[in-house]
C-alpha cells in the first residue's frame, strides 16, 4: 500500500524489532486489518482502518461522536507507535521522543462534514491522515483527517493538543531539542489549539455521574472519549426533561457539526461528577458543558449540531 505520492509501507513486525510500549495494543490493530504508510520525509502517516463497527451507530443511524474519536484515536496511536524498521523507529520518532514521559490531552477539536452522517457515503474501509500540527516548549498538536479512500473526500478533521508531563514531578516537561530541530519544519498549523475556558452560568442544568471502571483508560484515568459520553448523556437527559430551548431530538438527528473540548484534570473510578450544561440564546443548536468534581471543572465541551 502507498499513500498519495511517493512513500513506503511499514514492514511487518519481526522478532528482531526493538520492544516498544503497548506492543500488544498495536498488534491487536494489525490483527484487525490496520496498516500504515509513511511518506519519504515522515511528514505524513496514512493509516488504513476497517471503519466504524455496528456498535458505532446510534438510534438515528448516525455514527456516534465518541466512536469517531476512538477510531481516529486508534489510527493516531497506530501511526505514532508502529515500528517502521528493525530498530523500533516510529513515525517522526514519536516513540523515542515520549520515552520517559507521560502525555496528556489538553484540548481537542472535531469538525465533521455532513457526509459523515450520509449512509450512501461508504465508510468501510477508511483512511486517516496524521500530520504534525505544532510544536511548543512542552506541548504539541497533531492534525488528523478521516478520509474515504475511493473518493478522497474528507469526512472528519481533528486537532489534538497534548502536554508532556514528567513522570516524577508530574509537571510539564520540555520536549527534547533534537526532536524539535528534526521535525519542527513539518508542522502544518504553526500554532497551538487554544480553547477558551467557559464561564458556567448559575442557572446551568445538572446531571450526575459516577465514574465506572469501563470508562477508564490504560492510565486508570477517565478515557478522553468518556467525558463526551457524559456530555451527550446529559444533553439527552435535558431533552427528555424539556429544559433545553434550542436543542431537541430533531436537532440531534442532524448530527454534530463541530465539537471543542478542554481537559483540566484527571478523574478515576468511583469519582462523583456533576455535568453542568446550558445554552445561549444567540447560538441555536449549540450546547455547553462543564464537568466538575468537588466544585472544580475537569473538562469542558461545546457541541454544535447541524441545522
Amino acid at each position: 500500500m502507498t499513500d498519495q505520492g511517493s512513500g513506503s509501507t511499514a514492514p511487518a513486525i519481526n522478532s528482531d524489532a526493538k520492544p516498544r510500549p503497548f506492543r500488544s495494543k498495536y498488534q491487536n490493530l494489525i490483527d484487525m486489518g490496520y496498516s500504515l504508510t509513511v511518506n519519504q520525509d515522515e511528514s505524513l502517516a496514512v493509516v488504513e482502518a476497517p471503519g466504524p463497527s455496528f456498535e458505532s451507530f446510534d438510534v438515528y443511524g448516525n455514527c456516534k461522536i465518541w466512536s469517531i474519536m476512538r477510531l481516529m484515536g486508534a489510527c493516531r496511536y497506530f501511526a505514532y507507535h508502529y515500528p517502521l524498521d528493525r530498530t523500533g523507529h516510529s513515525f517522526m520518532d514519536y516513540g523515542q521522543m515520549t520515552d520517559g514521559m507521560f502525555t496528556f490531552m489538553a484540548s481537542s477539536q472535531f469538525e465533521i462534514e455532513k457526509s459523515m452522517y450520509d449512509r450512501h457515503v461508504s465508510k468501510w474501509p477508511v483512511k486517516v491522515n496524521v500530520q504534525l500540527g505544532y510544536i511548543g516548549k512542552s506541548s504539541t498538536n497533531s492534525v488528523s483527517s478521516l478520509i474515504v479512500p475511493s473518493t478522497g473526500e474528507t469526512l472528519v478533521r481533528n486537532v489534538n493538543q497534548i502536554v508532556a508531563i514528567d513522570k516524577e514531578t508530574r509537571k510539564p516537561t520540555p520536549f527534547p531539542s533534537w526532536w524539535k530541530e528534526k521535525h519542527g519544519d513539518k508542522a502544518v498549523r504553526k500554532e497551538p489549539l487554544i480553547i477558551q475556558k467557559l464561564s458556567r452560568p448559575d442557572d446551568a442544568h445538572t446531571y450526575s455521574v459516577r465514574v465506572s471502571w469501563s470508562e477508564t483508560d490504560m492510565y486508570n484515568h477517565v478515557n478522553w472519549a468518556s467525558y463526551v459520553v457524559y456530555s451527550i448523556d446529559a444533553l439527552h437527559h435535558g431533552i427528555k426533561e424539556g429544559v433545553l430551548r434550542g436543542t431537541n431530538k430533531e436537532v440531534v438527528k442532524n448530527g454534530i457539526q463541530k465539537m471543542q473540548m478542554a481537559y483540566f484534570g484527571e478523574c478515576v473510578e468511583g469519582d462523583q461528577l456533576t455535568v453542568y450544561f446550558w445554552e445561549m440564546g444567540d447560538q441555536p443548536r449549540t450546547v455547553y458543558f462543564s464537568i466538575e468534581r468537588d466544585g472544580t471543572s475537569v473538562f469542558q465541551n461545546t457541541l454544535t449540531y447541524y441545522q
